[in-house]
């Protein structure tokens, strides 16, 4: 999928065939409650002796039901539904030997083994259960009241019903795991057609920045060079004070001009195309102190580790901004120090200087500070700023990693 999004996949269980299962729920205890009250008072039912015995299967037979089979209905074609059917089939044959409205339950067992089991064990099964009831009622031809040759027709009937309704269930389940994966794949392609829309959008206004960046600021930086060395080539050489200014101002124009290359190109800045993070954040500081003449000192703690691009990135803006703060409104300062630390689940960046400091909270502290807390925030991370000890501002970039 463009741009790597994951898409959640649609619960199996909310299907419409899953949606129905409480009414089969119902349905059992239905035709439990109405083949416990045959058995009770049914006139034609088995002789006294055998009731409780019909009642305690029938029991039996609901209990694994809620234990099992009430779970396995939720599932598609899994272990527990074979549990379930091993436990239910032989209980139901023992329920229509002990009473003659045993039967009525296989309105609901036939319809399980085809719901839990595929097509190819389905159909066996139902033959062995059909096969086992005919088999139980010849045996208990006292009890039905029935001949061997009504007792096959109806096991034929019986058969004939069971394939045909399990077809029915299974093509009813089918198509209902065929919507719900259907669902599925309109859901994805949406979101894939929003991220996709949404990188276009991108595109475009990287793509306009880029022809503005390259029409004002990389042409407005070439001029300046130009100036500058034509103001150079003018300075007398015992006039070296100057000339350092100048030179100072065309490697501060140069390094402009190489960021706005790399950003019309979308390429990585400059400073980390051919360097880890810390020494492009030590090589800030390090200039930054050659070109106010404050006293400035890097420290990386803990174990380098390479970061994603855009965390680097953003760690660099971070320290670009902040010396520029550092530059413009740390009246008094004398010293800037700076510490990155790596941590076992977090990165810490850490700009700190001595000066008066500044209130970062006023409307005239910048967009400087709210841009950058934008950009922390948009890689997860939280920047803070506050007074540093013993005075001074501090500037701080926790970064989960």
């Amino acid at each position: 999928m463009a741009g790597g999004t994951l898409t959640a996949p649609v619960d199996p269980g909310r299907d419409d065939w899953h949606r129905t299962v409480p009414g089969w729920h119902l349905a059992f205890a239905v035709f439990a409650l109405l083949t416990a009250g045959l058995v009770i008072i049914g006139d034609a039912g088995p002789p006294t002796v055998e009731r409780p015995a019909a009642l305690v299967i029938l029991a039996l037979l609901c209990g694994w039901y809620a234990v099992t089979g009430a779970r396995a209905l939720h599932r598609t074609h899994g272990r527990l539904g074979v549990v379930y059917l091993c436990g239910a089939l032989p209980l139901s044959a023992a329920l229509w030997a002990a009473a003659p409205s045993g039967p009525l339950m296989s309105f609901m067992l036939y319809p399980h083994i085809w719901a839990l089991l595929p097509l190819r064990r389905a159909i066996p099964v139902t033959v062995a259960s059909v096969t086992s009831m005919a088999a139980v009622m010849i045996v208990r031809s006292d009890a039905y009241g029935q001949e061997p040759a009504s007792v096959l027709l109806m096991a034929a009937v019986a058969l004939l019903t069971a394939l045909v309704l399990g077809v029915w269930i299974t093509r009813i389940i089918e198509q209902s795991r065929q919507r719900a994966r259907l669902v599925e794949e309109l859901a994805a392609a949406r979101t894939e057609l929003a991220e996709v829309s949404r990188e276009a959008g991108v595109l475009a206004e990287r793509e306009r920045l880029a022809r503005e960046i390259h029409d004002t600021l990389a042409q407005g930086f070439t001029s300046v060079l130009l100036l500058i060395e034509a103001a150079k080539a003018g300075t007398c050489e015992r006039d070296q004070a100057a000339r350092g200014h100048l030179d100072q101002a065309r490697r501060t124009a140069m390094d402009n001009l190489a960021e706005a290359r790399a950003l019309v190109a979308a390429l990585p800045p400059p400073q980390l195309r051919d360097s880890s993070l810390p020494d492009a954040l030590r090589g800030l500081i390090e200039r930054f102190a050659a070109e106010t003449a404050l006293d400035a000192a890097f420290t990386v703690t803990g174990t380098p580790r390479r970061l994603t691009p855009n965390e680097e990135v953003v760690l660099l803006r971070v320290t670009q901004e902040a010396l520029a703060n550092v530059r413009k409104h740390a009246s008094g300062a004398a010293r800037v120090e700076g510490m990155l630390t790596y941590e076992d689940t977090d990165v810490t960046l850490s700009i700190g200087d001595d000066g008066h400091g500044f209130d970062h909270r006023a409307p005239g502290a910048g967009y400087g500070i709210g841009g950058m807390r934008e950009r922390v925030t948009e890689i997860g991370g939280t920047l803070t700023v506050g007074p540093n000890r013993p005075s001074g501002t501090l500037l701080q970039v926790e970064l989960p990693s």
